[in-house]
This record gives C-alpha cells, sequence and structure tokens, in this order.
C-alpha cells in the first residue's frame, strides 16, 4: 500500500512539473527563451543608426594635372581626397508580405523576406588637399604649396529597401537588400582658394538619388524583434546624370557615402478580440515562417 502511495505521488508530481513547463512563462528549452503565445502582426517599427565614411580612391593623389601659372610658367598639381567619419540616424517601418505569390508557392521558395524604409538624417565629413609645384624661369623647381579645405555635410533622406534573408538555424541570418534612396543636402560647402590657373571646383547637386545594396548579419532576438549589424553602400547614382556614378563631387574630388549602421525591428503586438486564446502550435509555426522569410 505504501508503495503504492509513493508511487502516485511520484507520478503526480512528474505530470505537474511537465505542465508548468508547458504554460507561457517557462522555458522549453528553444533558442527564443521563454514560450511566447503571443500573435504578431505582419509589421512594425525600425531604428536602424550608425557611422558614415566617405571612401575615395586610393591612386586619387597620384593623378597629376599640368597646367599655367598667372605668369605663364608651366606647373604640375595633383588632389588628394580624404574621406572622414560621420553619421545617420533614421526612424521607419519594417514589412513582412503577408501571401505568398503563386509562382513563390509552386517554386516553394520566399523571394521577398520583408521590405522596410525610413526617414532621418546623414552627416558627411571629408577633406580634400591641392598640391601645387611651379618652375621659375630656369625650370627649377620652386617650394611645393598645398591648399586643402574640409567639408561637413548634413543631408534629410529617405529611403525603401526590399530584403531577402539566408538563415542560418533558427535564431541567425544574412541579410542581403536592395533598395533606392533620395537625400537632400541643406547646405553647399564654399570653394577654397587656390592658384589661378588650376581647374574650378565644383559640388554634386543638392538632390540625390542612388540605388544601394545592404549587406547584414541578423540575429533574431525573440519572436517579435531582430537586430541587424551592417553595411550599406551606393551602386548607382541618378543625380546629375553622371552616367551613373554613385560617387559623390566636392571640390576636385569624387567620394562614395558607406554606411555602417544597427538596425532594430520591433513588430507590433495583435490585439486579440474576444476571447483571449493563445492559438494552436500550428498557427505560431506558420506566423513564425512568414515572419522569419523562410
Amino acid at each position: 500500500m505504501n508503495k503504492l502511495i509513493l508511487s502516485t505521488v511520484v507520478l503526480l508530481a512528474f505530470s505537474l512539473s511537465a505542465q508548468r513547463d508547458m504554460t507561457p512563462g517557462k522555458r522549453r528549452g528553444d533558442v527564443f527563451g521563454k514560450a511566447d503565445y503571443k500573435d504578431y502582426r505582419f509589421f512594425g517599427l525600425q531604428v536602424t543608426g550608425g557611422l558614415t565614411y566617405m571612401a575615395t580612391r586610393s591612386d586619387a593623389k597620384n593623378l597629376t594635372y599640368l597646367g599655367t601659372d598667372s605668369d605663364g610658367r608651366p606647373m604640375n598639381y595633383s588632389f588628394d581626397p580624404e574621406g572622414s567619419v560621420g553619421a545617420f540616424v533614421d526612424l521607419g517601418m519594417v514589412h513582412f508580405p503577408k501571401k505568398r505569390s503563386k509562382l513563390s508557392l509552386a517554386l516553394k521558395y520566399i523571394f521577398i523576406s520583408y521590405y522596410d524604409w525610413g526617414l532621418g538624417v546623414k552627416l558627411f565629413t571629408g577633406s580634400e588637399t591641392t598640391s601645387v609645384n611651379r618652375f621659375n624661369s630656369l625650370g627649377t623647381p620652386l617650394p611645393t604649396q598645398n591648399f586643402s579645405s574640409s567639408f561637413a555635410s548634413i543631408f534629410l533622406n529617405g529611403r525603401f529597401s526590399i530584403h531577402k534573408n539566408v538563415y542560418i538555424g533558427k535564431r541567425y541570418f544574412i541579410d542581403n537588400g536592395l533598395g533606392f534612396n533620395v537625400d537632400f543636402r541643406t547646405v553647399t560647402p564654399g570653394e577654397y582658394e587656390t592658384l589661378p590657373g588650376i581647374s574650378a571646383q565644383s559640388f554634386h547637386s543638392p538632390l540625390v538619388a542612388q540605388m544601394h545594396y545592404s549587406l547584414g548579419f541578423g540575429i533574431k532576438l525573440n519572436r517579435r524583434s531582430m537586430l541587424v549589424p551592417g553595411v550599406q553602400i551606393p551602386i548607382l547614382g541618378i543625380h546629375d546624370w553622371r552616367k551613373g556614378c554613385a560617387a559623390l563631387k566636392y571640390y576636385n574630388s569624387n567620394y562614395l557615402p558607406i554606411l555602417f549602421q544597427v538596425k532594430f525591428t520591433y513588430l507590433f503586438e495583435k490585439k486579440p478580440k474576444g476571447c483571449n486564446t493563445p492559438g494552436t502550435d500550428q498557427d505560431r509555426k506558420l506566423n513564425d515562417e512568414y515572419l522569419q522569410g523562410n
């Protein structure tokens, strides 16, 4: 009799313990920690920010141009552009497609994992130095003269991107993005003084439109949020109609803006109607598959 009672108590304790493991708030051993029975909408808030850098051609300082000074004597000069670090931030939204196309269903492949957009501010900084070598009437070189200036341009920007995620397990993924950005420069830098006979300085149009590519390493923090550090670089520009050049012109040099970014997304919770029922595991699985883009 005592053995029967002891066995019953042990089985009851095991059963209660197993039931507690299946309730919300208890760990289930999955990659997202505590069990989450909530349903989330297919859109949410997104905040992106980071550093900017104006990349320049490494061989730009080796390009030498010929000219004559105000006295008609020969001279040569070169430009040395240098990028520096700025910053940017934008606020927008992320959207996951609710439905898959017939082609996607037929091929069992999701072409677009999600798309996002944002509005924000960018700061681009850089500098340029002009080095001039002149010669006297006997052809003897005179001391080199250097002239330089720097710029700090603030842009108002808007962007839109589509993304394809390639998952590495359930938590990590490679994020590939292709999109467009439209930026407006609020202040145009002024020219800096050099010598007569040197090519005139010019600047890109205040309105900039580019196609960009982004590559990131995504981390799914839980069922409703993810963190994606990565890099964004323009690959095609239509500003000034400069044959598709994505670089920005300052003074006598081209600067390519590169963004080193961290993106955080946070999906909105779906408010239940009527009785607050958690739904089935299959419902949550389908919801997660859509949100993951698998």
